[in-house]
């Protein structure tokens, strides 16, 4: 008993001095220095300027301080995270969440390149998984340079294609020409293509997409969308089936 008190009062020790230390650490941090560190962060690596939002020390729930912020000619939808760390010799490692969207147009008038040669009138719509991305990826950055195998960063795209302009056209062999043009770019992510009846086709967007009830599709899509991706192996794979790495 006596035992399990000592040890009760160790941990109790062990805690508040963590706490002190936590307490003094962020004490001893200027939020407007750590802010402006991390905008001239972003500003060199974009080239472009940005607005902060909020930013948090670190914590027991977080191991790095975090920012958000949006670029200047955005908005606050815009939004992403910039996560901070103090390290042991003084300085301050940064990274950030900004380079998929950074890298968004010009990604899409790429994907749209590859569409543009099977189909007429399209939408093309692209998304990347949310989070950090590398540091490597910044302002410089080509497409074909993003691919790291040992790095996690995957597209999302979705087309809607014009009925009359899908008429005589396999969409399958089309997701796979497509996803062949991916692959020899090292372009990893999935690929869905929805037919949308003619007369729908001005209304239909992302936002139209994602209010759609399982009833409601028949009314713009004269049958399921069909899908495909590109892995991180940059093998092509139609959903359901083996992939393949060769075409």
């Amino acid at each position: 008993m006596k035992r399990m008190a000592i040890q009760t009062l160790l941990v109790m020790c062990m805690i508040i001095i963590a706490l002190g230390v936590s307490g003094c650490m962020n004490k001893k941090q200027d939020p407007e220095v750590i802010k402006d560190e991390m905008m001239a962060y972003l500003e060199k690596k974009y080239g472009e300027e940005f607005v902060p939002l909020s930013l948090s020390f670190s914590d027991f729930a977080y191991s790095y301080d975090r920012l958000y912020a949006y670029p200047k000619k955005g908005t606050e939808k815009d939004a992403f995270e910039v996560w901070g760390t103090r390290k042991d010799d003084g300085s301050y490692s940064m990274s950030d969440g900004y380079f998929a969207k950074y890298i968004r147009p010009e990604y899409e008038t790429v994907m749209s390149g590859f569409v543009s040669e099977i189909y007429k009138d399209f939408k093309l719509y692209t998304d990347f998984n949310e989070g950090i991305m590398p540091d490597r990826l910044n302002k410089n950055t080509k497409i074909e340079e993003i691919y790291n195998k040992d790095e996690l960063f995957f597209s999302d795209t979705v087309i809607f294609v014009k009925e009359s302009s899908a008429k005589g056209i396999d969409d399958e062999e089309s997701l796979r020409t497509i996803a062949e043009k991916m692959q020899a770019k090292k372009m990893v992510g999935s690929v869905r293509i929805y037919i949308v009846f003619d007369d729908k086709y001005e209304s239909i967007g992302l936002e139209t997409l994602k209010g759609l009830s399982p009833t409601e599709d028949k009314n713009y899509f004269p049958y399921y969308r069909k899908r495909i991706k590109v892995t991180h192996k940059l093998e092509i794979k139609k959903y359901g089936e083996e992939a393949y790495s060769n075409g």
